[in-house]
């Protein structure tokens, strides 16, 4: 059976949305997820992000200055994503599919049967894809990039968790411009 993990950059002080005024990528942090998308057998985001993501990493495949971000994004726009939506979205990423979603069970059910076919999951984003997974309790791993900023305003990511749920430290490290990657499994 596959396993479904949630991966995020986030604040000192919990903020998952508007990233891109805050965090601090590094080598280091594009060499480790260019190993984690080597695991990744399909990638699931949410509507209101899949046109930002998918313009940026299909650009970044050729026009980023860094061949390892050009790597990433190349690994990226190869595995199969699917797209959650309560409506119809324009699909224009290469290897993307829609999946209508009318309620919770039936989707619930649909991810079960992905879950096993697929292997690795990764829940790329939205801050509301993310509390959704995280309220219906639907992740087996969270592998959260805490940047040493606080954000101080902008979406918490547990704040629809709904009841307390225990995970264990799997994995810690240190990168070298202060950010702190955690893997934690349920």
């Amino acid at each position: 059976m596959g396993e479904i993990v949630l991966t995020m950059q986030v604040s000192l002080d919990g903020i998952v949305s508007d990233e891109h005024k805050w965090m601090t990528l590094s080598e280091e942090i594009f060499e480790d997820y260019l190993e984690y998308y080597k695991t990744v057998d399909t990638i699931i985001v949410g509507r209101n992000t899949y046109a930002s993501l998918a313009d940026y990493w299909q650009q970044a495949e050729n026009s980023s200055k860094n061949s390892l971000e050009r790597a990433i994004a190349q690994k990226m726009n190869d595995i199969p994503k699917v797209v959650i939506s309560r409506s119809d979205v324009e699909l224009n990423w290469r290897n993307s599919e829609l999946w209508l979603v009318h309620d919770n069970q039936a989707f619930a059910e649909k991810l079960e049967v992905r879950k096993k076919e697929a292997g690795r999951i990764s829940v790329e984003s939205g801050v509301r894809t993310w509390k959704s997974f995280i309220e219906h309790d639907l992740y087996d791993d969270l592998w959260l990039l805490v940047h040493p900023v606080i954000a101080a305003a902008g979406e918490r990511l547990f704040a629809l968790a709904g009841q307390q749920q225990p995970l264990q430290l799997a994995d810690a490290k240190t990168y070298s411009n202060g950010v702190v990657g955690l893997h934690y499994k349920k």
